[in-house]
Formats: C-alpha cells, structure tokens, sequence
C-alpha cells in the first residue's frame, strides 16, 4: 500500500488530504459512469437508437436547462437534508434510470423522456461533491488544493470511462454499456453510503429566506462570480463542441487525430493540476482568476493565423492551463463568498450556468460560422474570455472588499 501511495503523489505531484479522498473516490466512480453516459449519448442515439441527428439537437437542447435547474435546486434540497442522502439517491435513481433505458430504448419517446430525465436525477452526484470539500475544508489555502483533487479524480474517471464503455460495446452492445454504467451507479451508492462524511443540513425551518435564489442574485460579488462563471463555461464549450466540428469539417483533420489531440486534456489535469495549483498559490486570487479565463479564450485568435495541428495542438494547452488555474480559484471564492448555512444553494447556481453555456455557445458559434466565417467564431470566444475576466476579477475584488468591511478594517 505504502509503494502505491508513494507513485501516486509522485505522479500527482504530492499528498493529497485525506479528509477528502471519500469525495474524490465518490467522483472518480460519477465520472467514468455517468459522465462516460453523457459522451456515448450522442452515439447511442444516433447508432443505437437510429436517430436522426435533429432529434439529437432536441435531446441536448432539452437536456441541459433542465438539468441546470436540478443542479440549483440539489444544492438548495443539500443545505436542509445534507449532502450524503441526495448524492446515495443520485446515484440510484440513475442507476435505475439507466437499466430502463436499456430495457425500453426501443420507444422513442420514453428514451427521450428518460435521457433528458437523467439530467435531472444525476445532478446532486455531478455537483454536490465540490460542497462537501467546502464543507470539509475550511482553510482557504488546502481548499483551493482540496478542489484541485477532486479534479484530478473526475478526470482520471473521465480519463478510464470511456475506453471501459468502448470495451463493453464491443464486447456487448449498447445494452452491455447501459448495464454497466448503471452497476458502476450502483457500487457508486454504496462506497458514497459507506464512506462520505454527513455535513450540511444547516438551513433550519424559518430560514429559507438565508439561501434564496432572490438573496443569492443580490450579493453583488456572487453575482458577478456567476457572471464569470457563465462567460468562463462558454468558452469551456467552445473547446468542448466548437473546436472539434470546425477542426474536423474545415481545418481537414481527421476524427482519430482529433481524439489524439483531445487526450492531452486529461492528462494534463491528472500530472499538473495539483502542481499548478501549488505554484500559483502566492498571485492573488484576482489576478489568477482574470489570467485563467483570459488563457481559455484568448489563444482561440491563434486558430486565425492557421488550424494546423500544431497550432491547435498550442491552443489546447493554454486552453487546458487556463482551466486549471479557474476552476479550483472560482470554487474557493464561491466557498468564501457562500454562507455555511446556505453554501449548498450557492454552489448550486454556480453548477447552473453550465447549462445555459451548453445550450447557447455551439448554437450561437455555429450560427456565427455560417454566417460571418470561422475567423468571426474565435473572435467571439475572445471577446467572452475579456468579459470574463473582467467579471471574476470585479468578482474577487468586491469579495475582499466586503470581507474588509465585516472584520471592520474598512
């Protein structure tokens, strides 16, 4: 065990907090199920299903509001009941879920009307994860690293998921991978029964005013961090559904070098992230955070010059360093901003704006290709990267500010 533990913090780039290795173990097991689901649904649909690819359009187009506003309403639900019981129940119900697909994907509306309803019934064990290391790790400095572990585990999951999916559609069929992926829930359920501490349940009756989405909306700094959250996903979108339709349709690459290129993602996140975290730890959260959207969006405008593989191969990396730096300093300013009673609520319409980012971005960037060429694309990504930044760095700034006001050094 001791040789084990000494690999992995030398392939991690050190220790990771014990405290918080349940939720990591808890998202390692979501994501090479559940997230694995959401990358084959596409193909399930369209080969296993044989649906057209506007029916397809519809499933994503539905899918993800909805599932945005269970990730608001699982964080709100988490602050009364605790965050353990939803993300047990998250992980049944999708399990069950899933096997029905496979038992009645046959009828296309009740696999649409499931598909969609995934969305909804998974998000408590997608989102309530990042609110148990708030809730575990109360020091600023090892939150910030505690929110990069659990990164690490979702995207050695993500990392895992997919090939052990490919295995079973081969060896089985789509109905193999639906049942596997609900077993992989099910073993989910249990080690998050067994193992994940009990925090949050905190609102008490009375209080609901304390996380509403009203009083949510009205901090002004949380505001401003949704806004760059928001803004910050979008161009995350971009790199997700953009960037692989125009490099395979117009920049001539083929789909197997793509995948190649897409690998250099998760890897990246697996041997650099707790690293980079460490080494940025002493610039200002508000500097870190505008330098890490920036570094999301800006070297899109490369792509202009040339969509060689090279080239894209550049803009994945500053892309992918730009996402290590935001994503563990936007969920520690949101774990300062957030009230520990209402810390569920807030994390959750963090988790919402993912959801208007996938329903909007490729739509308005595919639209704008079409329309006014691929150089208009990356530029739109550009400018959503500035207005970003600007709005995290208002964001912390504002945070700081109020902090300063309440300990009476303003």
């Amino acid at each position: 065990m001791r040789p084990l533990l000494v690999l992995m913090r030398a392939a991690l780039g050190g220790g990771v907090e014990r405290r918080i290795l349940p939720v990591a173990g808890v998202t390692f097991i979501y994501s090479a199920s559940f997230s694995t689901f959401w990358v084959y649904v596409g193909v399930y649909a369209v080969k296993g299903l044989h649906w057209p690819a506007s029916r397809v359009g519809l499933l994503f187009l539905f899918s993800a509001p909805v599932a945005a506003v269970a990730n608001y309403l699982s964080g709100r639900v988490s602050d009364r009941v605790g965050r353990r019981r939803p993300i047990v129940a998250s992980f049944l119900a999708s399990a069950a879920n899933v096997a029905a697909l496979s038992l009645l994907g046959h009828r296309t509306a009740i696999a649409f009307a499931l598909i969609v309803l995934q969305g909804v019934i998974g998000a408590p064990a997608y989102s309530l994860d990042r609110v148990l290391v708030a809730d575990l790790v109360l020091e600023p400095a090892g939150r910030e690293n505690a929110f990069a572990t659990v990164r690490v585990a979702g995207n050695l999951g993500a990392f895992g998921g997919p090939p052990l999916a490919a295995l079973l559609i081969f060896l089985g069929g789509w109905t193999a991978f639906l049942i596997g992926i609900s077993a992989l829930g099910i073993v989910g359920a249990v080690l998050a029964s067994a193992f994940l501490p009990v925090t949050g349940g905190q609102l008490q009756p009375g209080q609901e005013g304390v996380g509403s989405l009203r009083l949510v909306l009205r901090d002004r700094p949380f505001a401003l961090l949704l806004l760059s959250t928001l803004l910050a996903f979008t161009d995350y979108c971009g790199f997700e559904t953009v960037l692989p339709v125009i490099a395979v349709t117009a920049y001539g690459l083929a789909p197997s070098t793509w995948g190649l290129l897409v690998v250099i993602s998760p890897l990246l996140v697996v041997f650099c992230q707790l690293r980079l975290t460490r080494a940025a730890a002493c610039i200002p959260a508000a500097r870190r955070l505008g330098t890490a959207i920036l570094l999301m969006g800006l070297p899109f405008l490369a792509l202009i010059a040339s969509g060689g593989v090279a080239v894209i191969a550049g803009v994945i990396v500053a892309f992918v360093l730009g996402e290590m730096l935001w994503m563990p300093t936007s969920q520690n300013v949101a774990a300062r901003l957030a009230p520990a009673a209402a810390r569920g609520t807030y994390f959750g319409a963090l988790a919402a704006m993912t959801g208007p980012a996938w329903t909007l971005a490729p739509f308005v960037a595919l639209q704008l290709r079409a329309h006014a060429g691929i150089d208009s694309v990356w530029i739109l990504f550009a400018a959503v990267a500035v207005a970003g930044a600007a709005a995290g760095v208002a964001a912390v700034r504002a945070a700081d500010a109020d902090l300063s006001r309440r300990s009476g050094c303003a």
